[in-house]
C-alpha cells in the first residue's frame, strides 16, 4: 500500500505560504498554473538565488520519503553553485540533495557530497520532467542516517546521509542558486513528504489547512490536489 503525504503534500499550484527568500533578482512564483517557476536571472553578478522555506508541523521522523517532480530548463555543475538544492532538518541533522547538470548529489558527514549514479539529471539542451524519491531512514541514529534514492521508479543505489549540523529544526528549504552563470531555470510540479519508506500515494485523509479552504471556496471550487498537510499554520 502507498504511503499517504501525511507530513507535506505541495501540488505547486500556491506559493505565498512559503517564505519568499529570493535575492537580486531571482525570482520564484507560479508560473504556468499548478507549477513553482524558479529563475536566479542575472544572478552571477552578485551571487543571487531564487528561495522559499517553510516550518513542516513535525521533525523529520527517524524514517520517511520525500517526491519531487522537477524540470531543470538551466543548471550548471555543482562545483560553480549553478544548482538546484533541497533540505529539510532537524536541529541536529540535515537532510540534502543537489540537483546539477553534472549529476544528483546527497551530503553527507563533514559537508561531503556523493553523487547518485552517474549523470541521472536531464536538464539543460536534454531537459525532462524527472520524478525523484528519496527514501530516508535514520532509526539507527543521524550519525548512521542512509538514503535510497529513486528516479522513476527504479533505485539508484542506497549512500549516507549523516550530515550532523546544527540549525533550527522541521525547516524545509528550496534554493536555486546561480553564483557563476546567469538565468538558471527549473520548474517543481510537486512535492510530497510521508512518514515511513516507500511509494507516495496521494493523500485520502479530511484534514485541510486554512488558507487552502479559504482560498478554493473564494473561487467555487474544491479540489483534493491542493491539500497541504502537516503544517503549522
Amino acid at each position: 500500500m502507498a504511503l499517504q503525504p501525511d507530513i507535506l503534500n505541495e501540488p505547486c499550484d500556491l506559493i505565498a505560504h512559503w517564505i519568499n527568500g529570493d535575492q537580486g533578482t531571482a525570482v520564484s512564483q507560479v508560473d504556468p498554473v499548478g507549477q513553482w517557476n524558479f529563475d536566479t536571472g542575472a544572478s552571477a553578478a552578485n551571487n543571487d538565488f531564487a528561495r522559499r522555506t517553510r516550518a513542516t508541523g513535525i521533525t523529520p521522523p527517524n524514517q520517511f520519503t520525500i517526491e519531487f517532480k522537477v524540470k531543470c530548463e538551466n543548471l550548471g555543475t555543482k562545483a560553480n553553485q549553478d544548482f538546484l538544492r533541497f533540505w529539510w532538518q532537524t536541529a541536529t541533522w540535515k537532510f540534502v540533495v543537489a540537483i546539477c547538470s553534472d549529476g544528483l548529489y546527497i551530503t553527507k558527514v563533514g559537508n561531503v557530497i556523493t553523487e547518485v549514479g552517474t549523470d541521472i539529471v536531464k536538464c539543460n539542451g536534454g531537459a525532462a520532467w524527472q520524478i525523484f524519491r528519496f527514501q530516508v531512514d535514520k532509526s539507527a541514529g543521524e550519525s548512521l542516517a542512509v538514503v535510497e534514492t529513486f528516479l522513476e521508479g527504479v533505485s539508484q543505489g542506497t549512500v549516507d546521509c549523516d550530515y550532523e549540523t546544527s540549525q533550527p529544526d522541521k525547516i524545509c528549504n528550496i534554493y536555486l542558486h546561480g553564483y557563476a552563470t546567469d538565468n538558471i531555470h527549473c520548474h517543481i510540479d510537486y512535492i510530497k513528504i510521508a512518514t515511513g519508506l516507500g511509494e507516495i500515494g496521494n493523500y485520502e485523509g479530511p484534514a485541510m489547512t486554512k488558507d487552502y479552504l479559504e482560498y478554493h471556496r473564494g473561487r467555487n471550487r474544491f479540489r483534493t490536489r491542493g491539500v497541504s498537510l502537516g503544517i503549522d499554520k
